[in-house]
């Protein structure tokens, strides 16, 4: 620092150096593979790569499967194949996506029924991953119904939350007979 620095010019260099140090080289080498890179870095290369949506209280595989997919959904977006990636980064076992036409609905809707591998699903993940859909589907096509239903030990489906178009839900949770 010149000899006329100000003091936080020079509280600015200490502190950055002192980071510069600290930080692994090795971990600046996959600082674009989500793969690879430290946990810490994952957001930074999420809002680099623009990833639509985004929870810092998701587990750390499926911020690097979503960071992963981001290139790919935004190549295809607004095609089927986006949205079923977009569904496969949030870690559910089996995604069903039928169209209008297949069931006999009104023209341009969808429905998506998918099947969480982890009873660990919240309210907000749900939200998350119903927001997630908006940003993938093609801007014609109208979301009819999303039902996420959780996977247990064994084997029946649990039904935990669902999204209806233009459709407010309360759930509430079941009552033990006393």
């Amino acid at each position: 620092m010149p000899p006329n620095a100000t003091q936080l010019q020079k509280d600015l260099e200490a502190a950055t150096t002192l980071r510069l140090l600290s930080l692994n080289v090795d971990a600046l080498r996959y600082l674009n593979d989500p793969d690879n890179c430290l946990e810490e870095f994952l957001p930074w290369i999420a809002w680099a790569m623009s990833v639509d949506i985004w929870n810092n209280e998701w587990e750390a595989i499926t911020k690097r499967k979503v960071v992963r997919e981001s290139l790919l959904v935004h190549r295809q977006k607004g095609t089927l194949g986006a949205l079923r990636r977009t569904l496969e980064s949030f870690l559910f076992a089996k995604i069903r996506i039928t169209e209008w036409f297949e069931y006999n609905g009104e023209p341009y809707t969808f429905r998506v029924y998918a099947v969480y591998r982890e009873a660990g699903m919240s309210l907000t993940d749900a939200e998350l991953i119903y927001a997630a859909i908006l940003q993938a589907k093609n801007l014609r096509s109208h979301l009819e119904f999303f039902m996420p239903q959780i996977e247990t030990e064994n084997k029946a489906p649990r039904y935990g939350v669902a999204f209806g178009h233009l459709e407010k839900t309360t759930i509430y949770p079941r009552e033990e007979n006393v």
